[in-house]
């Protein structure tokens, strides 16, 4: 057994508007390639999220297709899923993951039914090796109430299929308590109990840092940092030798972030040497580093008085950065108040809509409903596309009236899975 299991890799995302960072996602991506077959590795398992945008464009198809076509040529087979940022717009139908699939790049595993058994999810599974690979999309605030039918289809299959050496399951969410605030669709570690029994190794994607609990759940995190707040944070992918996971880190491209107090500082001159003393204390790189600079505290001047652009420009002189942000935050402004201080804004939040939907005729479907209105809330908030915020909504409601989750429509599509004409090396640039 020998496989490597990476995700979140976000072709197509031109970071800050930067030309250098759309190629940087896909330069992360062709290193883990490059790593799977100096590893003689049987396959690459995706969790999620290959893409950046639903809809991508020609330049990022040709990254995706010259880079898996390595993996063709070598003859290690791809294994993926949906993540959120790869489902299909409902107008569309195909995802751009099935136009790889029908290509022959990768093995897309789907939502699939096996009636004959009482499958409705998890009948589209790969047998490698005596590896038995299942997968399931991203199904947002549904995934918690799906883990337990999982475990059960998972086991229907091995009944009739009969039990593998090793099974491994691909899923797109994040867990309870890794990153600051909550997402949608998080679970806790006591909710995947019911799979314990059923699976060796949980492929996870969705947050874009590492983490790992007890021996069998798994999240390489990103290979290239898509959030600046993710500064510092352990990211890379998994490779897995008889059922034994190595962490292997990533290579981003360099992040300097500094934080000033400004409070002690009484001129714009003081400011200006303060940054330039700050700054050039960092040892520099061959590779043009991300910065950020974050003023912070009590100004003793006036703000519209600072010259972003003189500090972008100290900043430069120093560390020849790719890119670099300037951020003033006005301690003095109130962020809010709470009485109890143990309290997060999400559990005030989470506490206010209940008691909202409580007086309504939801109040039957109490729990669902929340986590609809609260996805729906961040979606907005992230500048998700109106119409999939729509989609959302609507597929909650159509759970919430008793509806299951069943297979995505698909329509044929214009070409075999062999059909894709060889494009020599993975020019990422």
């Amino acid at each position: 057994m020998n496989f490597v299991h990476a995700s979140d890799f976000h072709l197509g995302y031109a970071q800050y508007g930067l030309a250098e960072r759309f190629k940087d996602f896909a330069r992360a991506f062709d290193r883990v390639v490059d790593y799977t077959i100096r590893s003689d590795a049987r396959f690459l398992l995706i969790a999620g999220d290959l893409f950046h945008k639903r809809n991508i464009n020609a330049p990022t198809y040709l990254q995706s297709f010259k880079i898996l076509q390595k993996l063709k040529d070598s003859r290690i087979p791809v294994y993926a899923i949906e993540g959120n940022h790869d489902l299909a717009y409902r107008r569309d139908v195909n995802s751009w993951l099935q136009i790889l699939d029908a290509q022959g790049l990768l093995r897309l595993i789907k939502i699939k039914p096996l009636e004959d058994c009482g499958v409705k999810l998890m009948g589209d599974f790969v047998d490698v090796d005596g590896v038995r690979i299942f997968g399931i999309r991203y199904l947002g605030s549904q995934t918690r109430n799906t883990i337990p039918d999982i475990a059960e289809e998972i086991k229907a299959i091995n009944d009739r299929c009969g039990n593998p050496d090793y099974t491994v399951l691909m899923m797109h969410f994040g867990m309870e308590g890794v990153i600051g605030a909550s997402d949608i669709g998080e679970l806790s570690y006591n909710s995947l109990l019911p799979l314990r029994d059923v699976v060796d190794y949980l492929a996870l994607g969705h947050y874009h840092v590492k983490y790992e609990y007890d021996g069998w759940v798994f999240n390489g995190g990103s290979c290239e940092m898509i959030s600046i707040a993710e500064h510092k944070k352990p990211k890379g992918f998994y490779h897995v030798v008889d059922g034994k996971a190595s962490f292997q880190r990533a290579s981003p491209r360099p992040v300097e972030r500094f934080g000033i107090d400004t409070s002690d500082i009484s001129s714009l001159q003081d400011l200006y040497s303060t940054v330039g003393s700050v700054v050039s204390g960092v040892p520099g790189t061959d590779a043009e580093p991300l910065v950020e600079i974050l003023l912070h505290g009590d100004l003793k001047f006036p703000r519209a008085d600072v010259s972003i652009e003189k500090i972008r420009g100290i900043v430069s002189e120093h560390l020849k950065p790719l890119w670099v942000n300037v951020k003033i935050v006005d301690t003095k402004e109130p962020v809010g108040v709470v009485d109890n201080p143990d309290i997060s804004r999400s559990e005030i939040e989470r506490s206010v809509i209940e008691e909202m939907v409580r007086g309504t005729q939801h109040r039957g479907h109490l729990k669902d409903v929340v986590e609809t209105i609260i996805e729906a809330k961040q979606l907005a908030i992230t500048g998700t596309d109106p119409e999939i915020i729509l989609e959302r909504l609507q597929g909650s409601f159509d759970a919430v009236r008793g509806e299951k989750i069943e297979q995505r429509g698909q329509t044929d599509l214009p070409f075999g899975r062999a059909g894709a004409d060889r494009a020599g090396g993975a020019n990422v640039d």
